[in-house]
């Protein structure tokens, strides 16, 4: 009977147990953590916690993903603006070229007609140093010098108008204009006073004013001649020939020739200073012979 009885209150017992473990919380939990502790505004998946977990774990919370927008937006391409053309003024007609032409060649006769043996006198001076050496002694003062002169400013002026033949046979639309003529007709005359004045600069500060003087007076009688060649050819190259674009690169190389020539003559007067200044002629040839024609090539090319 006893046996009975205890084994039916250790039952009872076990019972209430359960039934106080059921209605009340475990007394050890946080609070804090609980999910009746936790406020409306905030979601309980990312919050609560079960109960009897352990308080000291960190659980991380995970941010929303990012929704992709709805269209994709294309990356703006910079719009290229197109430069203003350079305006060189109105275009130029065949007959003003042509008459501008004939001026030229009433310029040449009259360079001519001042000095009738200046012709002679250039063309020996450009074959034989022993000529050249000859003129120079006769060419002194403005008087002496006065052909020479003439026949140089016809070069400047024929020059001129055949580098504007040559941009125009390649940009007709660019550089058929009488702003560019004009340009032409002022850039070559300070291009080649600036090297000459530059040449009698350095004859000046180094000990070299005889030998200056000499390549001064050579290149003035070397273009010259060449002045007295481009007149014919500019008539040609004036009256847009089929045979037009052949003549531009003829000429092209036939001047290049030229002047190879006139550096072959050059190098007996400076044979003396090359084995000892090799460098500083080298220097001088890139900076006043090449670079100008570099320059020139390229304003040409920019301004088209």
């Amino acid at each position: 009977m006893r046996r009975w009885s205890f084994g039916v209150s250790v039952l009872l017992f076990l019972l209430a147990e359960l039934h106080a473990q059921r209605i009340a919380s475990n007394p050890f939990d946080i609070e804090a953590r609980l999910a009746t502790s936790v406020p409306k505004s905030i979601s309980p998946s990312a919050t609560t916690y079960p109960i009897g977990a352990n308080p000291f774990n960190i659980v991380s919370r995970k941010r929303p993903k990012e929704t992709a927008p709805s269209a994709v937006s294309q990356p703006i391409k910079p719009t290229r603006t197109a430069l203003p053309r350079r305006n060189f003024g109105p275009p130029l007609t065949e007959n003003q070229i042509f008459w501008f032409l004939m001026v030229l060649l009433g310029f040449l006769a009259f360079a001519v007609a001042s000095k009738r043996s200046i012709v002679v006198k250039v063309w020996r001076a450009f074959l034989s140093d022993n000529a050249l050496n000859l003129a120079l002694r006769e060419a002194s003062g403005f008087v002496g010098n006065r052909p020479y002169y003439l026949l140089y400013a016809n070069f400047l002026l024929n020059a001129s108008l055949f580098v504007f033949l040559i941009a125009k046979h390649f940009n007709e639309k660019a550089f058929n204009r009488a702003g560019f003529l004009a340009i032409c007709l002022v850039g070559a005359p300070l291009l080649f006073i600036a090297k000459h004045f530059l040449l009698h600069l350095i004859g000046k500060i180094f000990p070299l004013q005889a030998e200056m003087r000499r390549y001064n007076f050579l290149i003035m009688l070397f273009n010259c001649v060449l002045g007295l060649f481009l007149v014919p050819f500019n008539f040609l190259l004036a009256s847009q020939r089929p045979y037009s674009s052949f003549l531009v690169f003829w000429l092209l190389a036939l001047a290049g020739i030229f002047y190879l020539y006139r550096y072959m003559r050059a190098s007996a007067i400076a044979s003396k200073f090359l084995p000892r200044h090799l460098f500083h002629f080298l220097l001088y040839l890139c900076s006043v012979e090449i670079a100008p024609v570099l320059v020139l090539v390229k304003l040409i090319m920019s301004s088209s």
